[in-house]
């Protein structure tokens, strides 16, 4: 994959009942150069369960124990640097 022109960040915390909805509307935008850094911050749902399940190239999935959204957020910026 090419360096992507777009990186979209989504913390998720047990937002299993959501995040289906908001993965899957990330996925079909029409700009496709663009990578989806996902980072479940340590949810106690079935949010992890639901991420696995997408095989897109685009995503990068990432799952921590819960420091919550500022820090998870921080930590998506750095993982975009890499």
């Amino acid at each position: 994959m090419s360096t992507p022109l777009v990186s979209v960040i989504l913390p998720v915390y047990n937002g299993a009942s959501y995040l289906k909805e908001a993965i899957d509307s990330i996925l079909n935008q029409t700009l496709d150069n663009f990578e989806l850094i996902i980072i479940n911050d340590g949810s106690t749902d079935e949010s992890w369960k639901i991420i696995s399940k997408y095989k897109d190239v685009r995503i990068r999935a990432f799952r921590q124990k819960n420091i919550g959204l500022a820090a998870t957020l921080n930590r998506a910026i750095r993982l975009r640097e890499d």
